[in-house]
């Protein structure tokens, strides 16, 4: 199912790619963010926050006019830090994980005052899992320029993704002194998701984001995790363009 969802999702992407350029408004930006070191770390360090948007002005589908509601498309990205465990660790022997970035779609459905949507994104460097994610936010409107948005999420991967952030080999298992995990693909956590966007005027914006996942318990259990994890996850962003 994972495989046919992310052929769907290239097709999709080669299909927007046939779109003019002047039927679309690029936006670029970013600041940073504070998050885990790696994904199920309890340690934090501090990372590079994208902001990259993409508002067709005319759908790539039909050729009829957007407007700020309905069905959209827009690109996602993720972007992991190194896994190493220093020789301190108990976990030290165990093989790094290269830094990591993740690249897809969105699809959602957005009203006034709320917003469904499916995301899937394609790993590439450290891993080359897929990982997906439904979420529902509630939106408001507070003020003129600022926009609220906020509600749960849950996400899946593959088990090319999850064992390779919490899976031990037989032979790796051996030289840390712990039994060999091999977690299949499927639920990987869920949680609450925060932003906040004011838009200073056309061409300049502040957006604020904040994250908590609670992982699975095959991702706890992981003796990776028992020895150097938190199955709680915290992030939090702030950028520009």
């Amino acid at each position: 199912m994972f495989r046919r969802l992310s052929l769907a999702l290239v097709l999709l992407a080669a299909g927007l790619g046939s779109a003019h350029a002047e039927d679309m408004i690029v936006t670029l930006g970013g600041g940073p963010k504070v998050e885990p070191g790696w994904d199920g770390s309890k340690s934090y360090v501090l990372s590079p926050f994208p902001i990259i948007g993409l508002r067709f002005l005319r759908s790539p589908l039909t050729g009829e006019p957007t407007t700020d509601t309905g069905f959209g498309v827009a690109p996602s990205f993720r972007y992991l830090e190194k896994r190493h465990f220093g020789a301190a660790s108990t976990m030290a022997g165990l093989p790094d994980v290269a830094t990591a970035f993740e690249a897809g779609l969105t699809v959602d459905y957005t009203d006034r005052n709320w917003r469904a949507f499916v995301t899937a994104r394609q790993g590439f460097g450290g891993h080359h899992g897929q990982i997906f994610e439904l979420g529902l936010d509630g939106i408001l409107h507070p003020m003129a320029k600022l926009t609220l948005e906020a509600g749960p999420r849950i996400s899946f991967a593959t088990s090319d993704y999850m064992r390779t952030y919490y899976g031990i080999s037989p032979a790796d298992a051996v030289v840390v002194g712990t039994a060999p995990y091999a977690p299949g693909g499927g639920y990987r956590g869920a949680g609450l998701a925060a932003h906040a966007t004011w838009d200073i005027d056309r061409n300049w914006l502040v957006r604020g984001e904040t994250s908590w996942t609670h992982l699975s318990d095959a991702i706890a259990k992981s003796p990776i995790m028992r020895a150097e994890g938190n199955r709680e996850q915290f992030s939090i962003g702030v950028g520009w363009r």
